[in-house]
This record gives structure tokens, sequence and C-alpha cells, in this order.
């Protein structure tokens, strides 16, 4: 593959691909303006790219696999290689502990104590965590939902009664927990 030209940390190929590398990559694999890498190059310097961007990522902030997946799709251009390139970095992330969905839900689950179940299971749902992980994490707790309730109704105290079920409802919470503890009170 011929490398149109190399500009900053990107590297621009006759593929109309873009590639983001970092001075190691650079020197690793011998990089010049106007030069070639060969197929097997390519493919390790994606590998090196990926890797390096993952690291970058997570150094920031956790991700589950599908976001991480995602982001590094986002990266670069769609081919067979690149998706098993990026398949590989995500195995080699697992495998050292970096990724990790189980431990991501339950950290989410600790940190959105504000939120109903159902809102929180769908939440994960979309970051790509099944509902057998949730379930699992849910079982070792002991959540007692009314009581969130009761402890953020002072939030909508002065609402109408509809709108503090909608308020309750759109935060996750089930309406006979939620009923529960509003004719309680009454």
């Amino acid at each position: 593959m011929k490398i149109l030209k190399f500009q900053k940390n990107k590297i621009y190929l006759q593929s109309d691909e873009v590639i983001d590398i970092n001075r190691d990559i650079k020197v690793k694999y011998k990089i010049e303006t106007e030069g070639e890498i060969s197929f097997e190059q390519y493919k390790n310097i994606i590998y090196d790219s990926a890797l390096s961007k993952s690291y970058f990522l997570l150094s920031r902030r956790d991700y589950t696999i599908k976001d991480l997946l995602q982001k590094l799709r986002m990266k670069y251009k769609k081919n067979a290689i690149v998706e098993e390139q990026l398949q590989k970095v995500i195995f080699k992330l697992s495998k050292l502990g970096y990724l990790n969905d189980y431990n991501y839900a339950e950290s989410y689950i600790n940190i959105k104590k504000q939120l109903g179940r159902k809102r929180i299971e769908y939440e994960l749902y979309l970051k790509g965590i099944d509902s057998s992980t949730i379930d699992s994490i849910y079982g070792k707790k002991e959540i007692d939902e009314k009581k969130i309730i009761l402890n953020l109704l002072y939030k909508v105290k002065n609402k109408e009664k509809d709108k503090q079920i909608a308020y309750f409802i759109r935060r996750g919470f089930k309406i006979c927990d939620i009923l529960d503890v509003l004719n309680g009170l009454e």
C-alpha cells in the first residue's frame, strides 16, 4: 500500500484511508512520507493504532465492550481487515481486565442510585450489557425502591399526583411501588 502523505500524526493511504498513529508506531514501522507499507505492516499498524487509541480512551473513563468497539469503528475505514484487528484489540483488553462489562454494570448501578431498575436496565441495554448480567448484579443487592421513591418525593411534593407519578415512571420505578408510597402518605 502506498502512503500518499504523512502529516502530523496521520498516514494518508492511497485507498483513501487515514490512520492516526503515534511516534512509537512511526518509529516501529519506519513510516516515511511517500513510502510504501506491506499488507502485514498495514494490519499491524491498524492493530497498534487501535490499541493505543483504546488505552487513551480507557484512561479517561470506563467503557463497555460495545461502546469501545463503536468508538473505534468510527475511527477506521470499514473493512474485514480492520474489523479483525479491532476484535483482537477488544479481546486483548478484555483479557487484561481493562474491559469488563460486569464490573461496568455493577459500578453503573451503584452510581445511578436515584433511578429505578427499569431505567437502569434500559440504559445498560443500550450500552450492550445483557439482561442476565444485570439480573445477577441485582440478585446480590437488596435495593428498596420504595425507600428511594420516598427520599425523592421532596422534589415533587408540591405537584399534582399525576405529575408525581409521571416523574417516578420516567425515572424507571414500578407503578405499584409508586402508588404504594404515594397512597401510604395520604
